[in-house]
């Protein structure tokens, strides 16, 4: 692969892992494995490891971090079937069941880019919360007899893949424009106001998942009713 240009612009995804010491070995064989795949593909920028022993529970806490250029190209690979096919690998060769979660501060780092600003790390949190509520709960509903059906692990890879791609493609970048004066706006009102808006929006959400929810457990308890 060509060496990619350096520019300012990148998006760092973050993967905490807690490992037993017998798998520490396997998860650096993984680690390389993975580097040298992500290399072909667009916008690598290379990943940083780190792992350290936590005497309490005698498990090994590691960090990896991977860059790419933009959120696009992090995701490309994040939903590649050459990763997959890394991690379904990995599992079976050293019972290791890859987690991982998306810092805020990467949100934040990728718009202050964009943007030439920095926002405040509470504003792109209510952002990404905004993002990802709604999304996980719509795709819990409609993955009950699909996704569901599937063994924890494997339902939860493909998930996150699904809601991090919804989340990072469509979601945050529409909501980062759509509140992109009040996120470099330091001004204490509007700073109410929108938020206060954020959080409306959340509870109307909140309100129309619990009525959504409530016919099936209407179900649930008439027939528990017939049974009895």
């Amino acid at each position: 692969m060509a060496e990619q240009p350096l520019n300012d612009e990148q998006f760092v995804y973050t993967f905490h892992s807690e490992l037993l010491p017998s798998q520490v070995e396997g998860f650096m064989r993984l680690q390389a494995d993975m580097d040298i795949a992500a290399r072909d593909f667009e916008g690598y920028r290379g990943q940083e490891l780190s792992c350290q022993e936590n005497q309490a529970d005698g498990l090994n806490h590691c960090t990896v971090k991977i860059r790419f250029t933009s959120l696009e190209y992090c995701l490309a690979w994040l939903d590649s079937s050459v990763r997959r096919n890394l991690l379904f690998h990995a599992e079976d060769a050293i019972g290791y069941h890859y987690r991982a979660s998306v810092e805020t501060q990467s949100f934040e780092q990728w718009i202050a880019v964009r943007s030439g600003q920095h926002p405040a790390t509470w504003k792109v949190n209510l952002l990404v919360w905004l993002s990802l509520y709604p999304c996980v709960m719509i795709l819990t509903r409609i993955g009950q007899t699909t996704l569901g059906r599937l063994p924890l692990p494997l339902n939860m890879l493909i998930s996150t893949a699904i809601t991090i791609a919804v989340t990072g493609w469509l979601l945050v970048p529409w909501l980062s424009r759509l509140y992109g004066g009040w996120l470099l706006n330091r001004s204490m009102r509007w700073n109410w106001v929108h938020g206060t808006t954020i959080v409306g929006f959340l509870l109307l959400f909140l309100v129309l998942f619990s009525a959504l929810s409530m016919p099936s457990s209407l179900d649930q308890a008439n027939l528990q009713l017939h049974r009895c």
